[in-house]
């Protein structure tokens, strides 16, 4: 009975839980983003990020996909992504806050880099299944509301407001979580 349990278990779903927490989106309950009100600490940002970047990363490799623009390289609380076309150019997905953070943009692109990612990862799935659709749309650094005000949230955070940068956020997680269940159902089938 304990090996058919087992067996019947996501590895997934077992590891990677995407949920949300009144305004943030969660990964593994670590929250990503920050609020006026609800200051996170970036250690928590900096691991929701890890987290993210190994969901996408194993998510890709059980698909075979190879990103043309950027690796993702999963290091727990300081992944980065690294641009193809300049190896030497890597891109943090994680920060320390302060004022000179803001005046840093590798965190900003390396946010926009992984959203072009999990466009791809998009659009690699709808090759296979005409009938996949996120949530969320994204393009350029931003991620646009379904709900029907028709908003736009960019995924960067110079120049956004706090607020937006978290609901950006939580939209992208909720793709990630709609790609998660897709691969997951494909798998499950067989």
């Amino acid at each position: 009975m304990q090996l058919d349990k087992l067996k019947k278990t996501n590895v997934f779903n077992s590891t990677f839980n995407i949920w949300y927490k009144g305004h943030f989106g969660t990964i593994n309950n670590f929250r990503l983003g920050r609020l006026p009100s609800v200051p996170v600490d970036w250690s928590e940002i900096n691991a929701a990020w890890g987290q993210t970047v190994l969901l996408l990363h194993a998510l890709a490799r059980k698909m075979n996909l190879k990103f043309k623009r950027y690796r993702l390289v999963p290091f727990g609380n300081h992944s980065y992504l690294e641009s193809l076309e300049d190896k030497s150019k890597e891109l943090p997905l994680y920060a320390s806050g302060g004022f000179r953070f803001f005046w840093d943009t590798k965190f900003d692109h390396a946010m926009v880099a992984f959203l072009d990612c999990l466009q791809e990862f998009k659009e690699e799935v709808e090759k296979v299944d005409k009938r996949f659709c996120l949530p969320y749309r994204m393009e350029n650094g931003k991620i646009y509301d379904s709900s029907g005000t028709g908003g736009s949230y960019s995924i960067k955070i110079q120049f956004n407001s706090e607020e937006h940068w978290t609901k950006a956020l939580k939209f992208m997680l909720t793709n990630l979580k709609w790609g998660l269940a897709w691969l997951n159902a494909q798998f499950s089938e067989k």
